[in-house]
């Protein structure tokens, strides 16, 4: 029996995912937006790990987008956070896979390119930053668990590619991930946490009423 949407894990998302059809999956995840239930980034069709700041009510943050001197200081600290954990995230890349990473395709780039930071700002007044993220092509996540080709996990995957072509993991692959020349390589968490208490700084030392809400961030260990 599957869990209730609050209490679900990245396992139990990522066993959804796998054991139901695409458009049934789709509905799940548009009744977790709708109760504002958060969804891991890895399941989600484009990877974009993300950090998300949640104001303790309307009327808090209304008070804070007055003071615009304030409001750009904080959104500056966060721009500026996010520019070096990017930076920072590119030459682990880099330095991991950049002897083996090359470019393939526009689906498939080169992992470092493909990282890019990415700032939201709120959706009433569009003023104050609301997220940090970062958009990271899909084989980071691979080459973080240790899959590839030949090298799948215990219960595989299914995807569809930019031609809308269906493809499964191969059956002989199964339960490879992370072995032989597929080692996992933790080249993004790590990163993130050593990074953490700079943007928790950033945001106290800007307001107490927001919440740094982390859940969708990491890649699964």
């Amino acid at each position: 029996m599957r869990p209730e949407l609050q209490d679900m894990t990245v396992s139990d998302w990522m066993d959804a995912k796998l054991s139901m059809n695409s458009n049934s999956f789709k509905q799940l995840i548009n009744v977790a937006r709708a109760g504002h239930i958060q969804i891991p980034s890895i399941v989600v069709p484009n990877f974009n790990p993300r950090i998300t700041f949640i104001s303790e009510s309307d009327t808090a943050m209304y008070q804070r987008v007055k003071d615009i001197e304030a409001v750009n200081t904080f959104n500056k600290g966060v721009r500026n956070w996010g520019e070096k954990v990017e930076a920072l995230l590119k030459q682990s890349a880099q330095s991991r896979f950049g002897h083996e990473d090359r470019p393939i395709s526009d689906e498939f780039p080169r992992l470092s390119d493909s990282i890019k930071l990415n700032l939201r700002f709120d959706k009433q007044y569009k003023l104050e930053t609301r997220s940090v993220g970062f958009s990271v092509a899909r084989h980071g996540v691979y080459l973080h668990e240790g899959a590839g080709r030949g090298y799948g996990g215990l219960t595989g995957s299914k995807w569809t590619d930019r031609y809308n072509k269906k493809h499964t993991t191969n059956p002989d692959s199964m339960g490879k991930m992370g072995t032989g020349n597929r080692t996992a390589e933790y080249w993004f968490n790590d990163i993130i946490r050593n990074n953490m208490p700079e943007l928790a700084d950033i945001v106290a030392n800007y307001s107490l009423d927001i919440a740094v809400n982390i859940n969708s961030i990491f890649l699964p260990e």
